[in-house]
C-alpha cells in the first residue's frame, strides 16, 4: 500500500527530515536510548537495501559501533560495521541487546573503496531534532523484550521512497 506523506520539517546538517502521514496511525515505537554509545557495543541495522529491487522483506545486518566519530570528527554521528546500502538511510541501527535506538542510518563510504566504514546519526542528535520541532519523546518510552524486537522492527519501519 503506498500511503502520501508531507515532510514537516528539515535538518540539512543531519540530513534529517520529519515526514507526516496523516491517514495511518502507529502506535509501536523504538525506544530512543538514554545510554551514550560505546566502541564495540553490538548493534543491529535495519531496513530496506536497494528497495524492492531485491525484495519487499525488511532486512537485519549485525555488527559493532566502530568509533564514536562520523567524517571529519563529525560529533553527531558514529561508525559501524554492520553492512549499509542505499535503501538503508533512515532505517534504525538498535542495541542489540535491548532493542533501544542507538542511531539513524546515514550513510557508508564507496563500497569499491573501503568495506563496512558506515555512519548512523546518534539518538542524543535524533532526540534533540524530534524536540526542536515540537514532537514528544516521552511516546518512545516503552522497552520491548529480546523475543519482541524483531517483531516491533517489522511493524515500525517503513518502506519510504521519494516519487
Amino acid at each position: 500500500e503506498t500511503i502520501d506523506a508531507e515532510i514537516i520539517a528539515n535538518d540539512r546538517h543531519l540530513d534529517m527530515s520529519l515526514l507526516r502521514a496523516s491517514n495511518i496511525r502507529n502506535n509501536k515505537f523504538l525506544k530512543l536510548t538514554s545510554d551514550e554509545p560505546e566502541k564495540l557495543q553490538r548493534v543491529i541495522a535495519v531496513g530496506y537495501p536497494f528497495g524492492k529491487y531485491v525484495s519487499d522483506d525488511l532486512k537485519f545486518t549485525s555488527g559493532i559501533i566502530s568509533s564514536l566519530k562520523g567524517i571529519g570528527d563529525d560529533s553527531t554521528r558514529l561508525q559501524i560495521d554492520a553492512a549499509l546500502n542505499h535503501g538503508n538511510s533512515g532505517g534504525p541501527i538498535i542495541n542489540e541487546e535491548t532493542g533501544e535506538l542507538v542511531a539513524v542510518a546515514v550513510s557508508g563510504l564507496r563500497k569499491d573503496k573501503t568495506e563496512s566504514i558506515n555512519f548512523g546519526i546518534k539518538t542524543i542528535s535524533v532526540k534533540n531534532f524530534l524536540m526542536s520541532n515540537q514532537i514528544n519523546i516521552n511516546t518512545f518510552s516503552k522497552k520491548y523484550s529480546r523475543e519482541s524486537i524483531a517483531s516491533l522492527l517489522e511493524k515500525s519501519t517503513l518502506y519510504t521512497f521519494c516519487k
